[in-house]
Order: structure tokens, then C-alpha cells, then sequence
């Protein structure tokens, strides 16, 4: 009898039980939703409206128009892309006396590329991941970064899996002994029956304060379907010649469910 109580006990735990990994790739697959005939009615009779508008007072605003675009411009291109100051790669963070990972000279040991790749795994209660990343600095003002992460989750309904792999872009906007920072464009691509790719973009930092630490932040965003996928990333990592070891937290948006937890990984510079 207390079999028979337990299991009508167990069946809608089970019938209704969700994992989060399952609930993410659900809200990654929806597609946005088409605006509706009368909204689209409407926006053609705002636009000949304002397009009236926009001729009639064309003459009058022409020379201010001209100089706020060309204002921004200028404003756009000192803070996003700025002077391009000749730089050299050192082999490693702290290099005998330097200190990150750039010299403003050349020297016997500089270099003008560098390979990094470094494994993450993260810790979560419920769901747990595996994550590589390769960094390739063709130049020292332009890189390419891949990264693959792995999420598994099991439930009392099995075990499911979610893979995202992205390839970005990245320039590095600010190349200093002290700091580096870099923004970047790219795509990711969703697996696991979503099949899906989408545009992504990043920006990051790594400060260098003292021999051996270095202090890590990111943020990514990746756009698939009507949703997207954020990740912001905060790691401190310890130095050893070619090899750093950190640790950290990385917080995940997959779709609607959160995923935050901390991470443990290596990293080495070639």
C-alpha cells in the first residue's frame, strides 16, 4: 500500500517536472512575433507624415544636421576606435620587468602575435559546464577569439544537454603595460535541436596591478530567435610564466533561465 501511495505520489512530479536546460532551449526557439496589419497601416500613415515634416524644415536644418553628424562622428571614432599607437606583444603577462601584455618598444623578446587557449569548468547546483576558448592575436590591435561551451543538467527524467559555440572578432581598443581592453563583433551558434545562429558582440578588460595577478571582466551578448544569450564574466588570475590559474564567476542568460555559478580553469600562452 505505501508503494502504490508513493508512486501516485511520484506521477505528476514527473509528468510536470522541467529542467532548465529544457526551459532555455524552449525560449531560445521562439521566433519574434509579426506586427499586426492595422499597427503596420498606422506606421505607413506616420511615416508620410513625418516625411512631409522632414521635407518641409530639410532646408532650414540642413548646416545643424551636417555638423551634430559630423560631431558624432569624430566623438564615435576617438572612443571606439581612437589612435592607432604602434604596439608589441610580450611573450606572457609579467615577462621578466613588464607587467601586461604590451610594450610601447620593440625588443629582443617582443613579439607581434600570440596563441592563447585556456578550459573552464563551472560549478552549478543544477546544471554544470565545460567550456574552451582560443585566442589568436593575428596583430597586436586584432584578434580572433572561438569558444565552445558545454551544458549538461540531469534530472529525474534523464539528463539534457545545451552546446553554444561563437566566433568573435575583436579589436583591442586600449593597449597599455597596465590594462587592456577590447571590443568585438562576431556570431554564435546554437546547437541541440535549436540549429540556430545569431549576431553577437563583446567588450572586455584585463588589468595588470601587480606580478603575478591580473583581473578579468566580459560581457557578451548573442542574439538567437527573439532572445538572447548574456554572459558576463569576472575572473582573477595567477601567473606563472606561460600558465595562469583562475577562478572567478560567470553569470549566464540562456533565453529566460539564469545560470550563475563559479568557474575554476587554466589558462596558456604559446
Amino acid at each position: 500500500m505505501k508503494r502504490i501511495l508513493l508512486i501516485i505520489f511520484l506521477i505528476p512530479t514527473l509528468l510536470f517536472s522541467q529542467g532548465k536546460l529544457k526551459k532555455a532551449k524552449e525560449s531560445l526557439s521562439e521566433s519574434s512575433t509579426t506586427s499586426t496589419s492595422n499597427s503596420t497601416t498606422r506606421n505607413d500613415r506616420g511615416t508620410r507624415t513625418s516625411r512631409n515634416n522632414r521635407l518641409n524644415s530639410s532646408n532650414n536644418n540642413g548646416f545643424f544636421q551636417d555638423f551634430f553628424v559630423e560631431l558624432g562622428f569624430y566623438a564615435f571614432y576617438g572612443t571606439v576606435i581612437g589612435q592607432s599607437e604602434y604596439r608589441s606583444l610580450t611573450p606572457h603577462p609579467y615577462y621578466k620587468n613588464t607587467f601586461g601584455e604590451y610594450l610601447k618598444e620593440d625588443s629582443i623578446s617582443s613579439k607581434n602575435s600570440i596563441f592563447k587557449i585556456s578550459a573552464i569548468r563551472h560549478f552549478n547546483i543544477r546544471i554544470n559546464g565545460l567550456e574552451i576558448n582560443a585566442n589568436y592575436r593575428i596583430l597586436p590591435i586584432f584578434g580572433l577569439e572561438a569558444s565552445y561551451i558545454h551544458f549538461s543538467e540531469r534530472t529525474i527524467v534523464g539528463s539534457d544537454f545545451l552546446e553554444i559555440s561563437s566566433l568573435m572578432a575583436n579589436y583591442y581598443r586600449i593597449r597599455e603595460k597596465n590594462i587592456s581592453l577590447w571590443w568585438g563583433l562576431g556570431a554564435s551558434y546554437v546547437g541541440n535541436g535549436i540549429q540556430k545562429v545569431g549576431f553577437a558582440y563583446n567588450i572586455g578588460t584585463e588589468i595588470y596591478p601587480f606580478k603575478p595577478i591580473s583581473l578579468h571582466a566580459s560581457w557578451k551578448q548573442s542574439f538567437i530567435n527573439s532572445t538572447s544569450i548574456d554572459v558576463f564574466k569576472t575572473q582573477i588570475k595567477y601567473h606563472i610564466k606561460n600558465t595562469a590559474i583562475f577562478t572567478g564567476y560567470h553569470d549566464f542568460k540562456l533565453g529566460s533561465e539564469k545560470n550563475g555559478g563559479f568557474i575554476l580553469g587554466m589558462e596558456y600562452t604559446f
